[in-house]
């Protein structure tokens, strides 16, 4: 489902925070663009933040797909596919919202 939303992703708890943007979303997965490709099978930390409301989602995943991508906006130079491993409730109640948009 689509979604367009700002995200904050590390790479481990204790890396610095990297700003990203989510392309779509399901309940299991998410396409994210990112400012580099990173290897399939990196775990990664999300923090979604949405504006109506405001909220936060966290959500963890692993890298399953990633690719270099020449993009309009040179901030987010690759697309990642992301196994969503564990999320909060939050998240699924999203994207049960999107589905019925």
């Amino acid at each position: 489902m689509a979604l367009d939303a700002t995200a904050t992703i590390r790479l481990d708890l204790d890396s610095p925070a990297t700003h990203s943007r989510i392309v779509n979303a399901s309940p299991r997965g998410m396409l994210l663009v990112m400012p580099d490709a990173r290897p399939v099978g990196t775990r990664i930390h999300v923090t979604v933040q949405l504006e109506h409301p405001t909220r936060q989602i966290k959500v963890d995943g692993i890298i399953v797909h990633c690719s270099v991508t020449e993009n309009i906006d040179p901030r987010f130079t690759a697309r990642a596919g992301i196994l969503v491993t564990s999320s909060e409730p939050d998240w699924v109640e999203l994207c049960r919202q999107l589905a019925v948009k």
